[in-house]
This record gives structure tokens, C-alpha cells and sequence, in this order.
């Protein structure tokens, strides 16, 4: 590996670290509803099976966003892009 090469390395891994607390904050704000779900037991009445059922209820938009967040810091990001290809697919028939 050349100088060059180390160079650029170098310049894409510091362009993704600058990126990466935007990342960070995007699983904190979406965490919290659910950490905060499971510590309310230790601090009310609410008993830990409440604490699930109150999971259960939330949205599907806030559980898919979960999900879609779970596989891609994993690094499972071609299972995310498979199922947004195939969810925004157009009708067969119809031309793009």
C-alpha cells in the first residue's frame, strides 16, 4: 500500500467518524421510549409484564424503525436495501 492509498484511507475513516454521532443520536432517541418503558417497574407501580404489554402498543412505523435500526448497526444493511426494493417495487404492469 502506497502513501496515496494510506492517505485516502485515512480521509474516508475520518469522514465516517464525523458522521457517526448523528448515528449515535438517532439510537438514543429512538432507544429511550423503551429504556424508559423498562426502568418506569423500579420507579412506580407499573409491574415488568405491564411494561411489555406498553412495548406491544407501540406503533409499527416505531417498531419497523427499530428493526431497520437492530440489522444495520449489526451490519446487515443488503437485508435492509432487499426489503426497501422490494416494499417501493412498483405493480407489476406499470412501467417506471
Amino acid at each position: 500500500m502506497d502513501m496515496e492509498e494510506k492517505k485516502l484511507d485515512h480521509q474516508i475513516a475520518e469522514e465516517s467518524m464525523d458522521n457517526s454521532w448523528k448515528d449515535e443520536l438517532i439510537v438514543v432517541v429512538f432507544s429511550l421510549p423503551i429504556v424508559l418503558n423498562f426502568l418506569a417497574p423500579l420507579f412506580s407501580e407499573t409491574t415488568m409484564a405491564q411494561a411489555w404489554e406498553n412495548l406491544a402498543k407501540a406503533p409499527e412505523w416505531y417498531t419497523t424503525i427499530i428493526g431497520i435500526l437492530v440489522l444495520v448497526i449489526f451490519g446487515l444493511k443488503a437485508i435492509v436495501y432487499k426489503a426497501a426494493d422490494k416494499l417501493f417495487e412498483s405493480p407489476k404492469g406499470c412501467k417506471k
